[in-house]
């Protein structure tokens, strides 16, 4: 509230007090003059009750309506005095009107500057609440909390009411708590341990960052700053800000430029790879026309030959993963899968892995072909080695179908399954549960391609039906 709306806000009820005071300043002095001169407790003090009725209509109304009830009380004291003919001493009523009056000059002009020290206190509070609405504002919008933190009295601290939420709690249950280990993230509790310590023997200002756990979960990234408050033996004031957006945004980041510097690291080797691929094709071409060869050499041959295929084909599936524009087709998911299926096809072979086709064909799909098999190989390759130490019984089925105007493509396996904390960034960069081999981009990169293509992609893991415990499923528009 600023000083100009203070007034106005109190300009009735100041109307309203001045118009009281000015009927009381008519009103008193006739009830006092009437009750001084019909009870005798009273007539040895004739000015009492005038003086009284006087000092509350100063106080109220100020110098007009004082005056106006000093005019009445002389007026109706010297009418008494001349109706009941009674003898009066000139000099000692001027004595009395003078005190009467110069009783109403000094209240008066003391009320008027309580008023005013009342009024420039109300702006003052005013605009004190006007900035503290404005910090609390502030505060909140900013996700920002202040506090003041007493390491004198077991680290108590005290949060700026308003703030925001940091924690994920109200301030007064933090404030109830012996401390905020509870809610710090079990790997950077020694870090704020680590902090307070220092700031019982440091004057210097502190930065730190650390993580919290909010009571839904979630993981907060919160930076806390302090400065000592001057004068106190070891009192620290300073805010607390949520800054997960811009940890996230730092993620993001990083992780945009790994997955561009893999891009071109992948997109160089691949090219470099093909030219040494080309020239052992042709040379194997040529070995293979000689008629000299031994039965058993020739078809050693033919084996590499379609290894050597079979590398061309990873080749181009690197090459599809910088590849930021195709031309769309039809394409028929089963018979992308089944490319597929044949270059992991000695992965199949080498750990004892059932393969179980369902194909509803003629399921087209229009998307570019190699981000098909490029969506393929990722899953069928995850799911493999989802399955690949089971041994004999690991199983992954592959089912294509339509419902309504959606091609349904779903890859299931048998394998240990997914944690469920593991399950809402299974689809983030760079997460892999693989620790030793995983790069954490396939699935990734996955979802960028059907997403792009405008499709879903899901996953479920638990107890599924006919023995499966993880199931992906991508879903397209059907081509028109």
């Amino acid at each position: 509230m600023s000083r100009a709306v203070v007034p106005q806000f109190k300009q009735h009820p100041a109307r309203s007090r001045t118009i009281l005071a000015y009927v009381l300043a008519v009103v008193l002095p006739l009830l006092s003059a009437f009750a001084t001169n019909h009870f005798r407790i009273l007539q040895p003090f004739p000015m009492s009750l005038h003086f009284l009725s006087m000092a509350l209509v100063a106080t109220l109304g100020g110098i007009g309506p004082a005056l106006i009830a000093v005019f009445l009380s002389i007026t109706t004291r010297l009418y008494h005095l001349s109706a009941t003919h009674t003898a009066f001493s000139l000099r000692s009523e001027a004595v009395r009107f003078s005190v009467v009056l110069l009783g109403a000059l000094i209240i008066s002009i003391l009320s008027r500057r309580r008023r005013l020290s009342e009024e420039r206190l109300e702006v003052a509070l005013a605009e004190l609440q006007e900035r503290s609405d404005a910090l609390v504002e502030s505060l909140s919008s900013s996700k920002c909390a202040s506090w003041v933190l007493d390491l004198d009295v077991n680290e108590t601290i005290r949060w700026q009411e308003g703030s925001y939420l940091v924690f994920g709690r109200p301030f007064r249950e933090l404030e109830s708590m012996p401390s905020l280990s509870p809610m710090l993230h079990p790997e950077d509790r020694v870090i704020v341990a680590e902090l307070l310590r220092n700031a019982r023997h440091s004057n210097e200002p502190f930065v730190s960052e650390y993580r919290t756990l909010w009571p839904n979960g979630e993981v907060h990234w919160l930076e806390m700053r302090g400065t000592r408050i001057p004068g106190s033996r070891c009192r620290w004031r300073g805010v607390t800000l949520d800054i997960t957006e811009r940890k996230l945004s730092e993620a993001a980041l990083l992780r945009s430029e790994k997955l561009a510097a893999m891009g071109r690291l992948a997109s160089t080797v691949a090219h470099e790879i093909n030219n040494p691929l080309e020239a052992v094709t042709n040379l194997l071409y040529l070995a293979s026309a000689d008629d000299t060869l031994e039965p058993t050499t020739r078809s050693y041959v033919s084996m590499a030959e379609r290894e050597l295929a079979r590398l061309g084909n990873i080749t181009r599936l690197t090459l599809g993963f910088v590849r930021t524009t195709s031309d769309i087709v039809d394409v028929e998911i089963a018979e992308s899968v089944e490319d597929v299926l044949s270059i992991l096809q000695h992965r199949f072979d080498s750990t004892s892995i059932s393969i179980e086709r369902h194909y509803e064909l003629n399921t087209r799909i229009s998307i570019p072909p190699h981000e098909l098999r490029q969506i393929a190989t990722n899953l069928i390759a995850n799911a493999s080695d989802a399955v690949s130490s089971i041994g004999p019984g690991a199983k992954v089925a592959i089912r294509i179908a339509k419902q309504d105007q959606t091609a349904i493509l779903t890859v299931e396996d048998n394998g240990a399954g997914i944690p469920a904390a593991n399950l809402q960034r299974i689809f983030d960069p760079f997460f892999s549960t693989k620790k030793e081999v995983g790069t954490g981009i396939g699935l990734w990169v996955t979802k960028e391609i059907v997403e792009k293509n405008g499709g879903t992609i899901s996953v479920e893991s638990g107890n599924l039906p006919h023995g499966f415990h993880t199931i992906f499923r991508v879903e397209f528009p059907l081509a028109s």
